[in-house]
């Protein structure tokens, strides 16, 4: 049975004597049947405790070490050495080997492995030294290390750091964080023959900062490719600052160009600032910057712009063009406390800003949407919104702003439960103590602009002259302020709920419009005169409704099929309305509505035991039609239908109609006050139809490959503050095929212009093999035998590599964008890039 080492420890201890006269043998062997770690001071720590005859100072920390085999200790010498499946562990060096050697004295430890004795050519080794050292991997065929100075020497290794892997016939470890690596080569692709690699006789790696090789050689299936002097690569995974590496291209229009060379400056934890550049060779360029900020759980956003601008021709062409765009982003995310929030998105560009893009979605834009909301909410019930909105139109470059718009709303008070105030207490409710009040108030500032080119003539606003042909008009600004209160009941009456409500909205608008016209003298002079106007109104509104359900159940107990239940929701509702403050009264409102809903429902019998049946929706069903008491004629409105149903949740199928009561005259195409049904027999005419059948299908993925890998474009976009050429999202190819299709079909029948229109749009990807991925997506305009945007997309996961092709076909925006990469994030800018279009936007 072995001898345990703390036992070693103790006689040691309590002898009397020196230890050298104490022992009789110069080692003791202390043989093991299984692994087991014991704590102990190193021997020399212990040793000296009595008595250190030696100059050495030790180790100053715990060592634990233990063996599958043995440990043989020799007192005299301080030297120690572990057999089979030896294991060390200091501080955050840990060593695995089959035979390690320690001299305490000098601090020193050397592993090695030991000859296989299955391998009848006695080349073959097992239990070959693996350290490792604060999160970094080595593994070689002999390991020295020092325990004080933290160096060590490794022959013929292989270690991995930080996703990175490094070979060399020495690593030679000169500091806690100097590495120098003799005949190396270093790759982030796993596999033993790896599919590239970077060569360099001699190597300086520093981990968590970056790698220093002098010379370096490129090679791609062990083939070189390139030369280089001096290379430095990054070796820290995470956010970094650091040269954004330009992509090459050529435009037919501007010129060669240098795409997006840059700097990265990861400023510290919570911010980052990204400067980027486009330069062409014939004069054109383009200054991009986007700042972003992040403090987890409170607030995050970003300030990012671009400038352009292009120049089309020489200086000496008579038809030079020259055109500027930019644009201005804005966003900030803000939680002030559990009850308050701030949220901004704003935008400001110029109108032609999207116009030199390749980007379908940006060059569809016709419009930006800017707004900023500060919002507070209180007591459960009452909530107020500060907002400022910014609209622009891309087309005629018109502004519509909101500056600002402020709101209040209390909702659901119920002044008469005085002593109920427990859920508990709402099961037996007097009707009165179900009335409840709400209250709302909005403050609003409108104003809009809008560019109006005055044809050359002379133009004068308010008095001032002005040489501009185009001037930027004041057309509409407004204030209003709206109030309204609202009294609400709604009892139950037995299997009836009847809502019976009131309210009153004061609503008070000042208007002010600058109005272009000519001078009453001058007829080459626009004077623009501002009017102003004000307006109230007053509006008293009641309402009541009854609803109910109805339910229908049907067990037919056959196909599996347990019950099929019919639910319907009929609505009947009456509202009045009359404007009782103002001018130009408008005429009181007395109308009733009727809708009807219908859900058809089925219930599955459970094919195991004790498992839930399943619900089926088969069909959601509705209606409804109002009539008008305050109309002199046509007083009953269209009837309108909507529909929707899934089969299977593989096809969904949905829609709406209309139909009109009312004869058409047939010379003036105008509804008569005369129903179809007493002239032509009918009940109704169809007047608009849409449906819409969609389907997604897709085969089950791939578990043993999971999903798309972590260094996908969005995950280096997010640890790196900047995108490269490609912005979509990786391809998935652990999903082996995917189809969806839309069929729209829709139809006005209004004469004396009836219209209709279908199209089919679509989307299929498959993996051809495990590696290559195809997808294409696109859409067919039936009546006008159009294809409408088609794009092909081919990808080929190549292991350490990714190959990227897209392509639009037809259209005004076809072009074509390919790319081949490293999937490591640390080494994404290394890619060869070709894109192209005719309009030679890139």
């Amino acid at each position: 049975m072995g001898v345990r080492r703390t036992i070693l420890l103790m006689f040691l201890v309590v002898s009397p004597v020196s230890p050298q006269n104490q022992v009789h043998n110069d080692s003791l062997i202390s043989r093991r049947d299984s692994t087991q770690l014991h704590l102990l001071r190193s021997p020399s720590d212990t040793l000296s405790s009595i008595k250190d005859t030696s100059s050495v100072t030790g180790i100053d920390t715990v060592v634990n070490y233990a063996s599958a085999d043995s440990i043989s200790y020799s007192l005299s010498t301080k030297t120690m050495s572990l057999y089979t499946k030896g294991d060390l562990k200091y501080q955050k060096m840990e060593l695995q080997s089959d035979h390690i050697d320690i001299d305490w004295n000098s601090s020193t430890m050397v592993a090695r492995g030991v000859t296989d004795s299955t391998d009848s050519t006695g080349n073959k080794m097992r239990g070959l030294p693996i350290m490792k050292d604060g999160g970094e991997e080595y593994h070689g065929k002999e390991l020295g290390y020092n325990f004080k100075s933290k160096k060590g020497r490794i022959n013929v290794a292989d270690t991995k750091i930080d996703q990175g892997y490094y070979h060399g016939e020495k690593i030679k470890k000169v500091g806690q964080d100097i590495l120098f690596v003799a005949d190396g080569r270093y790759t982030t692709c796993d596999q033993p023959e790896p599919h590239y690699y970077f060569s360099s006789p001699k190597m300086k790696v520093t981990p968590g900062d970056k790698v220093i090789a002098e010379p370096v050689y490129l090679y791609i299936a062990d083939v070189p490719l390139f030369w280089l002097p001096l290379g430095v690569f990054p070796n820290k995974s995470g956010r970094r600052s650091g040269i954004i590496a330009p992509a090459i291209a050529e435009d037919a229009t501007h010129g060669r160009l240098l795409r997006h060379i840059g700097y990265y400056f990861a400023m510290n934890d919570y911010m980052d600032l990204s400067l980027k550049t486009d330069l062409y060779t014939k004069g054109s360029w383009a200054l991009y910057s986007n700042y972003r900020y992040n403090l987890r759980y409170y607030l995050n956003g970003s300030l990012s712009g671009e400038y352009k601008k292009f120049i089309e021709g020489e200086s000496s062409d008579a038809g030079r063009k020259l055109s500027e765009s930019y644009t201005l982003n804005f966003l900030h995310n803000q939680t002030i406390d559990p009850t308050t929030s701030l949220n901004v998105n704003f935008t400001f560009a110029s109108s032609n800003a999207y116009q030199n893009t390749i980007d379908l979605n940006q060059a569809l834009r016709q419009d930006i949407t800017s707004n900023a909301t500060l919002s507070k909410s209180w007591d459960e019930k009452n909530s107020t919104t500060l907002n400022v909105g910014r609209r622009q139109n891309l087309i005629d470059g018109s502004i519509y702003e909101t500056l600002p718009s402020l709101s209040f709303s209390h909702s659901g008070s119920y002044p008469f439960r005085f002593s109920r105030t427990t859920s508990s207490d709402l099961t037996d409710l007097a009707w009165y103590e179900m009335i409840s009040v709400s209250y709302g108030a909005n403050l609003t500032n409108n104003r809009s602009k809008v560019n109006t080119k005055i044809g050359g003539l002379k133009t004068q606003i308010n008095g001032r002259d002005t040489t501009e042909t185009t001037e930027e008009f004041e057309r509409d600004h407004s204030q209003n302020i709206s109030q309204s209160i609202s009294v609400n009941i709604a009892p139950k009456l037995g299997r009836f709920t009847i809502a019976p409500s009131m309210s009153y909205q004061d609503e008070r608008t000042f208007i002010s419009n600058d109005v272009p016209q000519l001078h009453q003298t001058d007829s080459t002079t626009i004077d623009v005169v501002n009017k102003k106007e004000s307006l109230r109104s007053g509006v008293f509104s009641s309402a009541v409704g009854i609803s109910t359900k109805l339910y229908g159940v049907v067990q037919p107990g056959v196909f599996g099929v347990a019950a099929i239940r019919h639910t319907i929701t009929p609505s009947l509702s009456f509202t009045y309305s009359k404007q009782v403050i103002g001018e130009n009264l408008l005429p009181k409102q007395m109308v009733m509505s009727l809708s009807v809903g219908n859900i058809f429902e089925m219930k599955t019998e459970s094919s195991e035991e004790g498992k839930e049946p399943n619900k089926i929706q088969l069909l959601n069903i509705g209606g409804g039609v109002s009539y008008n008491f305050s109309a002199d004629s046509l007083n009953f409105s269209p009837i309108g239908i909507n529909f929707r149903t899934g089969i299977g949740n593989r096809l969904d199928i949905g829609g709406n109609a209309g139909f009109d009561l009312y004869k058409i005259d047939p010379v003036t195409f105008r509804k008569v006050n005369k129903f179809l049904l007493e002239y032509e027999g009918r009940l109704a005419r169809l007047t608009n139809f849409v449906i819409t059948i969609s389907t997604s299908l897709s085969g089950e993925r791939n578990k043993s490959k999971g999903s798309s890998p972590p260094d996908t474009l969005s995950h280096r976009r997010s640890i790196s503050g900047y995108s490269g050429i490609f912005a979509e999202e990786e391809p998935d190819f652990s999903i082996p095929w995917r189809l969806g299709l839309t069929l729209d079909y829709s139809e006005t029948k209004v004469p004396p212009n009836p219209s209709r229109s279908s199209s089919v749009r679509g989307s299929f990807e498959f993996n051809l093999t495990e590696a290559w991925k195809f997808s294409m997506t696109g859409g067919y305009d039936i009546f006008n035998k159009e294809v409408v945007v088609p794009s092909i997309n081919i990808s080929r996961d190549l292991h350490c590599w990714t190959m990227n092709f897209s392509w639009v076909p037809t259209g005004a925006y076809r072009h074509y964008q390919f790319e081949i990469r490293l999937k490591a994030p640390q080494l994404q800018d290394i890619k060869l890039t070709k894109q192209g279009s005719e309009r030679g936007i890139y």
